[in-house]
C-alpha cells in the first residue's frame, strides 16, 4: 500500500543526500517524489514527499510536473534536553535494572518506564488488571534521518519529539521506523541518509553514505531514542521500515537478521512493541504464500523477546489484515496491521479490517491523508469513528511537514494541518478512554 519515495536534496556540505516519505500505490499516475508499485488494482501512482529533515528539495507534483519541495522539518532548531538520569531499563523477575542512557538503573522488577506490558487476549489489547487498551499516538519519520540531519546528534529524535508533544499530537504511543541501507519499495528504491546496517544496498539510484555499525545505531540512536520516549510515559513501536515482497528475494532474510540483534534489546522493556516487517508488497501472492516469511520474522523475535507485542503485516502493503487473521502465524501477544489511506480505503480493504477486528487486535501503524484528497476532512472524521468503533490503536503518519501525509504545515512544527488537527482533537478526546489508569 505504501510507497517510499525517492527525493535528492542540496544539503551543505553535502552534494546528493536521499530522504522519502511515504505513498500509496492505488493512486493513479505520478504523486509527489515519483510513481509507485502496482498496488491490489493494478494501478501505479504515489503518495510521495517533499524535502526531508533539514532540507529542502524539488520533487514530481501530481501528473509527474515538477514541483518545489518545501523546507524539510528534520533540521532541528536548538538541543532537546538530554536523558540524563531517566529511561532505566526495568530489571526481569525483580532483578534490579540496567542503568538507561546517561541515567540511574531502573526499578528492580519494574516495567521500563512505569508503563505495564500489555497482552493480547482474544480480540483485545489488555492491561494486568484485564481492562482493555487502546494506545492512540503518531509516527515519526526515519529515525535515522532524524539524527542525520541534526549534524549525527540524537537531538533529532528527541527535539522532535518534544515538538511532538507540545503540538498535541503525540498520544500514548510512538511509532520508530528503522530504515535499512535501501527501501526497495517496488521500482522506486530509496535510501536512508543514516541507515540500520542490513542488506546489499546501496543501489546506484542510491547516493552511499558512510554506515554505523550495528552497534554504532543502537547505542547513538536507537537506544538512545527509546530511552527518552520511555521517560515520557509512551508506548514505542520499533518498527523495521522495509518496503519490499517479503516471501520472495532478500528482505525478510535482511528483517530476520534485525531482529536477532534487536529483539532482545528491549526485551524487558515493558514499553516496546515490535513490528517486523513494515510493508511487505507481496500483491501477487496469497496470505498463505507470504504466511511462512512472516512466522519466520515472529520465530526470531520471539528468541530473543519471548513476550513483547508483535504487529504483524499482511501482503499488498499491510491490506489483508482479514486473511491473516483468519490463518493465524502462531504465537503469542500477536497483532495485526493495516496501513489505511483515502486511496486505498475500498469495500474490500474495508471488509478485510471488519473481519479482523472480530478476531484479534487491531493496530493501524500508519493512517492519514492530505488536502488534495477527496473530501479529506469528512474522510478522516468517517475513519474515526470506524476505529473507535472497532477498538483499533493506531499512529498517524507522519509528524512532518514535508513528508506526507503531513500533520505539520511548516518546518518549525508549530502549524497543524487539517490532518494534524484531527489528530490532535481525536488525541485529546480519547486521551483518558481505553488507558492505563
Amino acid at each position: 500500500m505504501l510507497q517510499c519515495r525517492l527525493l535528492l536534496a542540496i544539503v551543505p556540505l553535502v552534494a546528493a543526500l536521499v530522504a522519502c516519505g511515504q505513498g500509496d500505490p492505488q493512486v493513479s499516475g505520478g504523486g509527489n517524489g515519483g510513481g509507485g508499485g502496482a498496488g491490489d488494482a493494478g494501478n501505479a501512482g504515489s503518495r510521495g514527499s517533499g524535502g526531508s529533515a533539514g532540507m529542502s528539495g524539488g520533487s514530481a507534483g501530481r501528473g509527474g510536473s515538477s514541483a518545489a519541495g518545501s523546507t524539510g522539518a528534520a533540521g532541528v532548531a536548538g538541543a532537546a534536553a538530554g536523558v540524563s538520569g531517566v529511561g532505566g531499563r526495568a530489571g526481569s523477575a525483580g532483578g534490579a535494572g540496567s542503568a538507561g542512557t546517561s541515567g540511574a538503573a531502573g526499578a528492580a522488577g519494574s516495567g521500563a518506564g512505569g508503563l505495564p506490558a500489555l497482552t493480547v487476549n482474544g480480540n483485545k489489547l489488555q492491561d494486568p488488571t484485564g481492562r482493555r487498551i487502546v494506545l492512540r499516538g503518531s509516527s515519526l519519520i526515519d529515525i535515522g534521518a532524524l539524527y542525520y540531519y541534526a549534524s549525527q546528534n540524537i537531538s533529532g529524535v528527541t527535539t522532535r519529539l518534544d515538538k511532538i508533544a507540545a503540538a498535541g499530537v503525540q498520544g500514548h504511543v510512538v511509532r520508530m521506523p528503522v530504515y535499512p541501507p535501501i527501501t526497495y519499495n517496488g521500482s522506486y528504491p530509496t535510501c536512508s541518509p543514516c541507515p540500520y546496517p542490513v542488506g546489499t544496498g546501496p543501489a546506484a539510484s542510491c547516493t552511499p553514505t558512510p554506515r554505523l555499525s550495528t552497534s554504532d545505531y543502537v547505542s547513538k540512536i536507537l537506544k538512545p531514542a527509546v530511552d527518552y520516549a520511555t521517560s515520557k510515559g509512551l508506548y514505542v513501536i520499533v518498527d523495521f521500515h522495509q518496503i519490499d515482497d517479503a516471501s520472495t528475494g532478500t528482505s525478510a532474510t535482511d528483517a530476520k537478521t534485525f531482529w536477532t540483534d534487536i529483539a532482545p534489546r528491549f526485551a524487558s522493556y515493558t514499553n516496546v512493541l515490535y513490528e517486523p516487517f513494515n510493508e511487505p508488497i507481496d500483491n501477487q501472492t496469497s496470505w498463505a504464500a507470504l504466511k511462512p516469511a512472516v512466522q519466520g520474522l515472529i520465530n526470531t523475535i520471539r528468541a530473543g523477546a519471548p513476550k513483547n507485542i508483535i504487529i504483524v503485516p499482511s501482503n499488498a502493503w499491510d491490506q489483508h489484515p482479514g486473511d491473516a487473521t483468519a490463518d493465524p502465524p502462531s504465537g503469542t501477544n500477536l497483532m495485526y496491521t493495516a496501513h489505511i489511506y483515502p486511496t486505498n480505503w475500498n469495500t474490500a480493504f474495508q471488509s478485510q479490517v471488519a473481519a479482523a477486528v472480530a478476531r484479534a487486535p487491531v493496530f493501524v501503524s500508519e493512517w492519514g491523508y492530505s488536502a488534495s484528497d477527496p473530501n479529506p476532512h469528512t474522510w478522516g472524521t468517517s475513519l474515526q469513528a470506524t476505529l473507535d468503533g472497532d477498538g483499533a490503536s493506531w499512529t498517524a503518519w507522519v509528524t512532518d511537514n514535508a513528508w506526507t501525509p503531513s500533520m505539520f504545515a511548516d518546518a518549525s512544527l508549530t502549524t497543524l494541518t487539517d490532518f494534524g488537527s484531527l489528530v490532535k482533537t481525536w488525541l485529546a478526546a480519547t486521551a483518558n478512554n481505553d488507558w492505563v489508569q
